[in-house]
C-alpha cells in the first residue's frame, strides 16, 4: 500500500532536518568542540593536508581508509594554507550540521510515499541516533558514508521499486561508490543493491554497477596504481588487526550502542530493546502476509541486518561504527511501522506513539550534550612548539588544532594517524620499528600526553633509548614535549 505524498509530510521532514541540523550545532557550541580535541578527523583531514602539498597517501604516508574523505576535504585542505589547520578543521566541523540535515531530507525522500508515520520514524531515527550524533560532533567518517549511501538509495528508488530509468540506476550507483571510496562498510549497500538488480541485467544490474566502479574507481585507481602493495597493506591488513593488550567489546556492548541505549539501563534494557525492534518488524510482515515485502523494504531488512552483523565481527570496535547502522534501521522501522498502521485510526496511534518516542530520544539526547566538554590546548602547545617546527605526536589531534601539523623544514615527518600506521605494519614488526625509527629520526619535537617510554605503539627499545639521548622532557600541565638537544623551546627558534 502506497499514498499520496502529503504536503505535511514534506514539511515534516523539513522540520527533522531543521532539528538534525540544531542539535549536531548545539554539540559543536559545547565548549572545546570547535576547535579542541575530538577523534580522527585530524587524521582524516591531515590526510588531506598532505596530500595539497605533495604527498601520496600509500605511497608517500600510512592512510587505513580509502582515499574518498581526503579527497572529499581537499577544498577545506587548501583553505588551511590561508589561515591554519587550526581554524580549516572548525570550518570543516562548522559544516557538520549541513550534512545531518542532508542525510535526514534524503532520508525523507526514500519514505515519504509510505505516509506520516514512515516519515516520522525513519527521520527521527537519523536525526537523533546517538551514535549518528557522536559521529558528527566527532567528525567521523560514517555520518560521511551514510549521505552517500542515503543519496544513492534516494536516487535508485522511485517509490517501493527500483527506478526505470538507467541514468537514475547510474547516478546512485556512483553515490554508493563514493560512500565505499570513503570507508569499507558501504560494501553493505553495494551487495544489497546489486542483489536486488539481478533481475534487470541490462537496464539495472549494469548502470549500477558501472556507477559504482566510477565512484570507487576513480578517487581510488589512482592512488592504487602509484603504489599497490601500500595500498592493500594498509586497507586489508590494519582493519583486520588489533592493538596490544586490547579485548574484544562484548556483545552486550554492542547491541548498547546499536538501539541507543548505551550507559541507559545496562546489558538487560540493550538486549530487550533489541528484542522489541525485532519483533516490531517480524510483526509488520507477519501481520500483513498478503502483501509480499516490496523491493525497497527487502533493501531496508537486508541492508539493516548485514549493517547490524558488521558491528560484531571486529575485535577493535567503537561507538562510531554504530552510526553505519542508523539509516538502514531508520528505514526498516519506519517501513515496519507504517505496514502496521494503515487505517487512518491505527495511523493516529501509530504516529503519537512513535512521535512520543522520538521526542525521547531527542530530549536524552539534548540532555547528555548539555554535559560534553573537551579540552582547547593551543594557547600550551603554540607556546611550547615554533611554528614551522617538524612535530611528532601521537595524537595528530594535538597538532591540527594547534597549528603545528605543517612543517617549513626541508625534511619532515609525514605523519598522520600514528596507531592506524603502526596496526597496518603490525606491532613489534620490523616495519613497524623501521617506520617510527624514521619518524623520530626527522623530528625536532614531540608532543603527547603519555611519556614515550610508555608508549604502546612504538615497540622498539632502541627507539626509547635514542629519545632518551637525543631529547629532553619539558612537562605543561598534562602535555609532556620532548625537545632535541639544541632546539629551544618556544618561539625564539628561527
Amino acid at each position: 500500500m502506497t499514498y499520496e505524498v502529503d504536503r505535511r509530510d514534506t514539511v515534516l521532514i523539513w522540520v527533522f532536518a531543521v532539528l538534525a541540523a540544531a542539535i549536531t550545532f548545539y554539540q559543536v557550541s559545547r565548549p572545546g568542540f570547535l576547535f579542541g580535541l575530538t577523534p580522527d578527523i585530524s587524521s582524516w583531514l591531515g590526510a588531506s593536508v598532505r596530500l595539497v602539498h605533495g604527498a601520496m597517501p600509500y605511497r608517500d604516508f600510512d592512510l587505513i581508509q580509502p582515499p574518498g574523505f581526503p579527497l572529499l576535504a581537499s577544498p577545506f585542505a587548501f583553505l588551511s594554507e590561508w589561515i591554519g589547520t587550526r581554524d580549516a578543521l572548525a570550518v570543516l566541523r562548522l559544516c557538520t550540521p549541513l550534512l545531518a540535515a542532508g542525510s535526514v531530507l534524503l532520508t525523507g525522500k526514500v519514505v515519504h510515499h509510505r505516509g506520516t508515520t514512515a516519515v516520522v520514524v525513519a527521520c527521527g531515527v537519523m536525526a537523533f541516533y546517538p551514535a549518528e550524533l557522536y559521529a558528527l560532533r566527532s567528525g567521523l567518517l560514517e555520518s560521511v558514508v551514510d549521505f552517500f549511501c542515503l543519496a544513492g538509495a534516494a536516487l535508485i528508488f522511485e517509490g517501493d521499486s527500483l527506478s526505470r530509468s538507467r541514468r537514475r540506476v547510474l547516478l546512485g550507483g556512483i553515490a554508493i561508490g563514493i560512500a565505499l571510496a570513503v570507508k569499507a562498510p558501504a560494501v553493505v549497500a553495494v551487495v544489497v543493491l546489486a542483489v536486488l538488480c539481478l533481475t534487470d541485467f541490462r537496464h539495472r544490474l549494469l548502470p549500477f554497477i558501472a556507477g559504482v566502479a566510477a565512484g570507487f574507481g576513480i578517487p581510488t585507481l589512482p592512488f592504487f596504481v602509484l603504489a599497490p602493495g601500500s595500498f592493500l597493506r594498509d586497507l586489508v591488513a590494519a582493519p583486520l588487526a588489533s592493538a596490544p593488550g586490547t579485548q574484544r567489546v562484548p556483545i552486550p556492548a554492542r547491541l548498547g550502542d546499536i538501539t541507543g541505549l548505551s550507559g541507559v539501563g545496562g546489558a538487560q534494557a540493550a538486549i530487550i530493546a533489541a528484542l522489541v525492534i525485532v519483533a516490531i518488524v517480524m510483526a509488520s510482515f507477519c501481520l500483513r502476509p498478503r502483501r509480499r515485502p516490496s523491493t525497497l523494504e527487502w533493501f531496508a531488512i537486508a541492508a539493516a541486518v548485514l549493517a547490524v552483523i558488521s558491528q560484531f565481527a571486529p575485535a577493535y570496535y567503537f561507538t562510531n561504527y554504530t552510526a553505519f547502522v542508523a539509516p538502514f534501521l531508520g528505514l526498516l522501522l519506519g517501513l515496519s511501522l507504517a505496514r502496521l498502521f494503515e487505517t487512518p485510526r491505527a495511523v493516529r496511534f501509530g504516529i503519537a506513539v512513535t512521535g512520543v518516542a522520538i521526542a525521547l530520544l531527542c530530549a536524552t539526547q539534548v540532555v547528555s550534550i548539555h554535559n560534553l566538554t573537551t579540552n582547547d590546548v593551543a594557547n600550551v602547545v603554540d607556546a611550547e612548539i615554533p611554528a614551522g617546527a617538524c612535530t611528532l605526536s601521537d595524537a595528530p589531534k594535538l597538532l591540527m588544532t594547534t597549528d603545528r601539523f605543517v612543517s617549513t623544514a626541508a625534511v619532515c615527518n609525514d605523519m598522520i594517524d600514528p596507531e592506524g600506521a603502526t596496526l597496518s605494519y603490525g606491532f613489534g614488526s620490523a616495519g613497524a620499528e623501521h617506520l617510527w625509527t624514521v619518524m623520530v629520526d626527522r623530528s625536532d619535537y614531540i608532543v603527547t600526553s603519555t611519556p614515550f617510554q610508555d608508549w604502546y605503539i612504538p615497540p622498539d627499545a632502541r627507539l626509547r633509548d635514542y629519545v632518551s639521548a637525543n631529547f629532553r622532557l619539558h612537562v605543561v600541565g598534562k602535555l609532556l614535549f620532548y625537545v632535541r638537544n639544541g632546539f629551544p623551546y618556544g618561539h625564539s627558534q628561527s
